[in-house]
């Protein structure tokens, strides 16, 4: 049996995204509970979300329920918001709410049930610090995404840096990824390379991802494996790209048990389709 037919929780703030571009601002849920939750959820995983979403936002909760994900949400007053601006070749992004942390024992519930733990936060604070320590004493396989623990937030803006609550996000974590900028940050912070880091931590792989560049996973088994992204003829919104293609990844290697460059390549046309507005369309995330 796989480790993801057990199922999977993914873990974050499920937030509402203004999205400004070039030809309009339009309103969307996003986070990675959105979109690597409806991943896993498409791909016939039994999916659950651990994020907190406020009473009033409750059709956020309806919409994913849509998609077959569960949702566990506990208490906060606000959910968290932010800002996503694209009509430049970079993305700039402000946060203007923050949603209650996601405390231990939400966690400690979900982790008796599923077979393995998607880590999608968006800010340092996303997930409570001693929640991440908790996680050792699971036997559960846990996925990293690094992005929120290489930004720093001062409502509303959001610049990069290295959390200090990295080293307990990586102690936690079997699989990871991250972005190029992201890296080059972490390698800063600890002065040492990946694979350094990599043993440090006893991570097993990497996902490292450079948009249309492609990127490579760096493996302890079996070194470096790059890969290549695939062309995209129209680009209508890379919003949740990069989510899309780390749970892509994982389903490859870990529900139909693909090796490193087959579960690329997979990611890397998953991710296209998202990027070219085929994969999770626009009508499934939008919001009034």
């Amino acid at each position: 049996m796989s480790i993801l037919s057990k199922g999977i929780a993914v873990v974050g703030s499920t937030t509402i995204d203004k999205i400004v571009s070039q030809h309009q601002r339009i309103f969307k849920i996003g986070g990675a509970t959105a979109y690597a939750g409806i991943t896993y959820s498409r791909h016939g995983i039994g999916t659950q979300v651990v994020s907190n979403i406020a009473p009033g936002d409750r059709k956020i909760i309806r919409r994913l329920e849509q998609e077959n994900v569960v949702v566990l949400d506990g208490p906060t007053d606000r959910t968290t918001q932010f800002i996503n601006d694209i009509r430049q070749h970079s993305r700039r992004q402000k946060i203007l709410y923050r949603a209650r942390s996601i405390q231990l024992q939400q966690l400690s519930a979900v982790a008796k049930r599923a077979g393995a733990l998607h880590l999608g936060p968006l800010h340092p604070d996303d997930i409570e610090p001693e929640a991440l320590t908790a996680l050792n004493a699971h036997n559960l396989k846990i996925f990293l995404d690094v992005q929120g623990y290489t930004r720093k937030v001062a409502p509303p803006q959001v610049s990069a840096a290295v959390s200090k609550h990295l080293t307990s996000a990586l102690k936690a974590a079997h699989i990871i990824k991250a972005n190029g900028a992201e890296l080059n940050l972490i390698v800063d912070h600890y002065q040492e390379n990946l694979t350094q880091i990599m043993k440090s931590f006893e991570i097993e792989e990497s996902v490292i991802t450079l948009g249309q560049d492609g990127g490579w996973v760096e493996s302890m088994r079996s070194g470096k494996s790059d890969f290549s992204a695939q062309k995209v003829a129209t680009a209508v919104d890379p919003t949740g790209a990069g989510d899309v293609f780390f749970a892509s990844y994982l389903v490859g290697r870990f529900l139909n048990n693909q090796n490193i460059a087959d579960a690329c390549r997979y990611a890397a046309r998953t991710a296209a389709r998202q990027v070219s507005g085929k994969y999770i369309t626009f009508d499934v995330l939008a919001l009034p």
